[in-house]
């Protein structure tokens, strides 16, 4: 069955670990249709548009925070 999952992602403010240079907080929403909470987890990490270089991404999903068994 699909279900609407509402993905919030969130970039904490950091450096990048290469040019030093200071990325500030950054926030992006997706709405996405999938049939469970990891596939809305694997599907947002792959279409985001945030640029990330070493900083910290949380996810929430459907208000939730997630966080991947993998890492």
């Amino acid at each position: 069955m699909i279900n609407e999952y509402k993905v919030e992602i969130i970039r904490e403010p950091g450096s990048n670990p290469l040019t030093g240079e200071i990325s500030p907080f950054e926030y992006e929403k997706l709405t996405i249709e999938t049939t469970s909470v990891r596939s809305a987890y694997v599907m947002a990490c792959a279409t985001f548009k945030m640029t990330v270089r070493g900083q910290q991404l949380r996810f929430f999903i459907n208000g939730e925070e997630y966080f991947d068994d993998n890492f």
